[in-house]
C-alpha cells in the first residue's frame, strides 16, 4: 500500500463498483471466535460514503450467516513512505473506514481504517487490517465466492503479508447466506 507504482490499483472508488460485493477467502490473523464465511456488500454511494453496507459472517456454532449494516467512508491516506522527507501525497481514496464485526473480546467498537493495498478489476483485493498482527494484518477478498484470485492478487498477498493463509471463505458457505435470506428474522 506504501508503492507508487501501484496506485492505479488502490482506488477504492474504482474497486468498489466493479466488485459491488467482495468475499473474505482467507487472512493472516485467527481471532478467537474466528468467523467464517465473511463479505461485504456495499450500499450505494453517498458523497464519500457507502450507507446501507452489509456485513455478512458465520458464527462458528451456527450453521446460517448473520449480517449488520454499516456504513462505509472512504478515505485518501498519504504514502507512509516519505518521498525527501515528506509523505507522498495520493490524489483517490485508497481506504475504508468502518467498524468491523468484532470477533475478540479486545476489540473495540469504533471505526478503524483498512487500506487497500492491490485491486485486480473484477475479481480480487488485497486490504489490510492494521489493528491485527501488530499492524500487519491481511485479507484476501474476491468477487465470486466459486473463483480463486488473480495471479496478481496472489502475488501482492505473499509479497505485502507473507504466505500465512487461515481460510474464511468454507465450502458451505453459499449454503449458509442462503439459509440467513430464509430466516423470517420478524423486523419487517
Amino acid at each position: 500500500e506504501d508503492d507508487p507504482a501501484y496506485k492505479a490499483h488502490q482506488n477504492v472508488e474504482d474497486m468498489i463498483p466493479q466488485q459491488r460485493t467482495i468475499y473474505m477467502l482467507y487472512r493472516t490473523y485467527n481471532t478467537s471466535r474466528n468467523y467464517d464465511c465473511q463479505y461485504i456488500k456495499f450500499g450505494t454511494k453517498n458523497g464519500l460514503t457507502y450507507p446501507e453496507t452489509i456485513l455478512g459472517y458465520r458464527v462458528p456454532t451456527k450453521t446460517h450467516s448473520e449480517t449488520t449494516t454499516v456504513t462505509i467512508t472512504v478515505k485518501i491516506t498519504p504514502y507512509s513512505r516519505p518521498k525527501d522527507g515528506s509523505p507522498t501525497p495520493r490524489s483517490t481514496p485508497n481506504t475504508l473506514v468502518y467498524t468491523k464485526v468484532s470477533e475478540d473480546e479486545s476489540q473495540e467498537n469504533t471505526p478503524h481504517d483498512y487500506y487497500l493495498i492491490y485491486a485486480d478489476t473484477n475479481k480480487c483485493a488485497v486490504m489490510r487490517d492494521p489493528q491485527r498482527d501488530r499492524g500487519y494484518g491481511c485479507e484476501m477478498f474476491v468477487s465470486d465466492p466459486s473463483s480463486q484470485p488473480s495471479q496478481t492478487c496472489k502475488t501482492m498477498y505473499t509479497s505485502s503479508c507473507g504466505n500465512v493463509k487461515n481460510t474464511v471463505w468454507k465450502d458451505d458457505c453459499n449454503k449458509a447466506i442462503q439459509e440467513e435470506e430464509e430466516i423470517d428474522w420478524g423486523d419487517d
